[in-house]
């Protein structure tokens, strides 16, 4: 007998609702979307209908596993694991302070609540805040940008009633992330309704992506060039007065500094920089800031893994602020949120807070926190530099930095370098390889969750809510935990105390996954129970929020210059090609991979075995190679050697290659695991604030191999 059961896909954070079709022996036949979950209406990528071979693939680990001195792995119980982890981190601890035990959070962390948030809590109890997290690797830029800039804390104008949208960099259709008012789910239909009533897209990518069948215009710019094309629209929007000049004198300081700086980026200029036409350029401000009334810039990873993306992030968010793209008072709030309480939106700016000059900074290059976090792009430089506190223990939660973190070979030298490397993940990753123990957590369908970014105010338009039960059991005579029991079990031999949501948590007795969810949803608006009713979701009839006029003769402003990005824009005019290296490397996303994740599953190595080097046919045939031959793209850092494959849509000059692929350094061209584009990219030339490398953008030079 099958039974069919509902869900949500936790691959990424679209959170697709599904429907599984399960056998009396507990395992997933069949995952497809379900057509009752009012957000995604039934639409599932191919990654996500492929979950549940995940679950049961080959490729899984089910028991715990040592790696013995001539490397190899040895499966050890649960207990022997938890036993001498706990012993090595108190030995570690009592030789160098609780700042030697660090952790890593990766993607698939954040798409487990109770894991996400008991690793925050674990490492409290040990008194370490060293937490490193993909979070400074991906999209930091725009944290810089809030805290530079100013945010407004009423929010941004919605895509549900926009007339105007700009994409930069950002392909929803494949990633299916949402952003900046733009809700991504079902993304292909959000952009479908649009064009029927009326709104006009203009998408800045070096590739004719997906997105751009809905664009009114497409910039296809040089990767990189996006501080360019940002200060040419901010330049061509202040000539032309089609600033909201009521909002800019209510809200805004160092317009004038602006205006002067952008000054130079002329359209002739950025044209010539960014490989544009200059009337394109001017189209672009037209259709958004002349035109336009409603509706934002949404940027992706293309401009915030690029050169200077803390400057491009700030300056396409000034086109935001002088247009005026916000929500004014009176206006409903449609994305309340269920789980938190909803802060109160007001008509104002939240000012500039530059919270990485405050508190604790990094004895490695003086680095200052964001969010709390320590920087990822420092974590290699705070295992291998000596000196107090340096890190030599590591705790990775669903993640893989040694491939997901520039500067391969440093990366993979320190992780190497540890004392103790523990990697909490399904499959043998290239991390776990490095691994000292490698415990397997129970998978997305063996747990119970909530979708925790459903009250992120870009994710629905609508109080909507969604709690899973544990869909299957592990399989049987397996050894996996969910991620929060084991690092209980290793906190309790630690004698640690562990604080989690409030609630000190008893030692002798570990509390259920349940117990966690309710503690977690403690201040929800909808109590779980009434969730736990509606296995596809529900949106919920809550009380309606609107938002606030502004606190009475408030001086809060938004900064649109301030002297640190005049710096950068100055540093960026300088910024020159590099003799020698005419191709620019680009990022892009594979649509059947989440970053590292899936790669080992059967039916998507069939479609996608490994990660191209996509490059423009006339640029293959001026290098005499074709689809399938071996190309080597060399920067000034490093070199790989990769599979190119013809891509009408890029443009010219450019190699595009995804990141988090490959195996080790020592491995070399593997067709099935592909290539890792980090050993291109060098953790010394990265942004200011958040240590953010240059992972897009950067000047490659490519040559056919024999």
């Amino acid at each position: 007998m099958v039974t069919s059961k509902k869900s949500f896909c936790r691959i990424c954070a679209g959170y697709c609702g599904v429907e599984l079709r399960v056998s009396d022996q507990g395992k997933i036949i069949e995952i497809r979307g379900d057509k009752e979950n009012e957000r995604t209406e039934g639409y599932i990528c191919f990654k996500g209908a492929r979950g549940g071979d995940a679950h049961n693939s080959p490729q899984r680990l089910l028991h715990p596993l040592k790696r013995m001195p001539d490397g190899s792995f040895q499966q050890i119980s649960p207990a022997q694991a938890f036993d001498e982890i706990a012993a090595k981190l108190k030995e570690l601890i009592a030789s160098n302070g609780p700042e030697t035990v660090a952790a890593y959070r990766g993607t698939q962390s954040f798409l487990n609540v109770v894991g996400y948030q008991f690793l925050t809590a674990w490492m409290a109890g040990i008194g370490s805040d060293s937490l490193f997290s993909t979070l400074t690797i991906d999209q930091s830029a725009k944290m810089v940008s809030a805290f530079r800039l100013g945010y407004w804390r009423g929010g941004k104008q919605n895509f549900t009633d926009a007339d105007v949208w700009m994409f930069v960099g950002y392909n929803p259709p494949l990633s299916n992330q949402g952003g900046g008012g733009f809700y991504a789910t079902n993304s292909i239909r959000r952009l479908r309704e649009a064009r029927e009533r009326g709104i006009k897209i203009v998408v800045i990518d070096p590739r004719q992506s997906e997105i751009t069948k809905y664009a009114d215009l497409h910039l296809q710019i040089r990767p990189g060039e996006d501080a360019a094309v940002a200060a040419g629209l901010v330049n061509i929007i202040l000539r032309n007065g089609w600033e909201d000049r009521d909002f800019c004198a209510a809200n805004v300081i160092n317009l004038d500094a602006l205006r002067e700086a952008v000054a130079p980026f002329d359209p002739d200029h950025v044209a010539q920089r960014a490989g544009i036409g200059a009337a394109e350029l001017v189209r672009a401000a037209e259709i958004f800031a002349r035109d336009g009334r409603r509706g934002t810039i949404t940027t992706g990873t293309g401009g915030n893994m690029g050169p200077f993306s803390n400057l491009a992030q700030h300056l396409y968010d000034v086109i935001n602020v002088i247009c005026g793209r916000f929500m004014r008072a009176g206006e409903k709030v449609i994305s309340p949120g269920v789980l938190y309480p909803t802060k109160v939106p007001r008509a104002e700016v939240a000012p500039p807070r530059r919270s990485w000059e405050d508190g604790p900074h990094s004895r490695v290059r003086g680095w200052g926190r964001l969010l709390g976090e320590k920087l990822t792009g420092s974590l290699a430089d705070e295992i291998l530099v000596p000196g107090k506190g340096q890190i030599r223990a590591l705790v990775v939660c669903g993640g893989n930095p040694a491939v997901a973190v520039p500067n391969q070979t440093k990366v993979v030298k320190a992780l190497s370098s540890l004392d103790l490397l523990i990697s909490l993940d399904p499959v043998l990753s290239e991390t776990g390889r490095l691994a000292h123990y490698i415990l397997p957590p129970t998978m997305q369908y063996e747990r119970a969750d909530l979708p925790m970014a459903l009250d992120y105010p870009h994710y629905w338009p609508g109080p909507f809510s969604q709690c899973t039960e544990a869909i299957v059991s592990p399989p049987e005579g397996s050894e996996v935990v969910e991620e929060w029991r084991a690092l209980w079990e290793i906190g309790r031999r630690m004698d640690l105390n562990i604080r989690y949501c409030g609630h000190e948590l008893d030692l002798d007795s570990p509390p259920s996954s349940e117990q966690l969810l309710e503690w977690i949803a403690e201040k929800s608006k909808v109590p779980l129970s009434e969730m736990r009713l509606h296995p596809s979701g529900q949106r919920h009839d809550l009380p309606e929020v609107v938002v606030l006029p502004p606190h009475e003769a408030t001086a809060r402003r938004f900064d649109l210059m301030p002297s640190d990005v005049t710096g950068e824009l100055l540093a960026f005019q300088q910024r020159s090609d590099v003799p020698g290296y005419p191709f620019r490397l680009a990022v892009r996303r594979l649509r059947d991979v989440m970053n590292s994740n899936m790669r080992g599953v059967e039916a998507v190595r069939v479609r996608t075995p490994y990660n191209p080097a996509f490059v423009h046919p006339d640029d293959m045939e001026t290098l005499g190679v074709k689809t399938g031959d071996r190309i080597e793209v060399r920067s000034e850092h490093g070199s790989i050697i990769a599979l190119v494959e013809a891509d009408e849509t890029i443009k010219r000059n450019v190699v595009s290659v995804s990141h988090n692929w490959g195996g080790l350094p020592e491995d070399g061209l593997d067709a099935n695991t592909g290539v890792c584009t980090n050993r291109l990219i060098s953790d010394v030339q990265v942004e200011s604030i958040n240590a953010m490398a240059w992972m897009t953008g950067i000047p490659v030079r490519i040559q056919a191999m024999a």
